[in-house]
């Protein structure tokens, strides 16, 4: 959280320094999504690993992968046809919800590799009493079941990256 902490204190200054720590959980968009799981679980207390199994099915995707929480297995909503990471990172949140939250870090907007960082609830709640809610999910933007990341056409991101004055 230090690392988040100094980021927000002055983003421009100490960026260069944030892309390199560990914070930072990097997730490439031809990433496979039972990775991403393995990633996020790298940043968790081994009681709050998340718990899955894959599952090779005859769907042209190949693959379910199941969630396994409080003796409930659920299956990560896929397409019929194609496994995804926005629908994985969802799917993750709400597993992770509500002790923690996994945040988009918006300085990777615009590549073909983005970071997120995962953190306790309470320690994102402290940073945005700190720093306020709104320089907080500008830099650091919650996951949620609407969110586009890996989705987004061309076009979108670049009126996003054009609304936050990076175009």
């Amino acid at each position: 959280m230090n690392e988040i902490r100094n980021f927000l204190l002055s983003p421009e200054e100490y960026l260069d320094t944030f892309w390199e720590s560990d914070a930072l959980i990097w997730v490439d968009w031809r990433e496979y999504d039972e990775s991403i799981i393995k990633y996020i679980n790298e940043k968790l207390p081994e009681e709050d690993k998340v718990k899955f199994t894959c599952v090779e099915i005859e769907k042209e995707r190949d693959i379910d992968i199941i969630l396994e929480k409080d003796g409930v297995s659920t299956a990560i909503p896929y397409a019929e046809e194609y496994t995804d990471r926005d629908t994985t990172l969802k799917s993750l949140q709400e597993y992770v919800s509500p002790k923690y939250q996994i945040r988009w870090f918006m300085g990777s907007l615009g590549s073909d590799t983005l970071a997120f960082c995962i953190c306790p609830s309470a320690q994102w709640e402290q940073l945005e009493e700190e720093f306020g809610a709104e320089k907080v999910a500008y830099h650091f933007a919650p996951i949620k079941e609407d969110s586009v990341m890996f989705e987004m056409d061309m076009d979108e991101v670049f009126d996003l990256l054009k609304q936050r004055g990076e175009a």
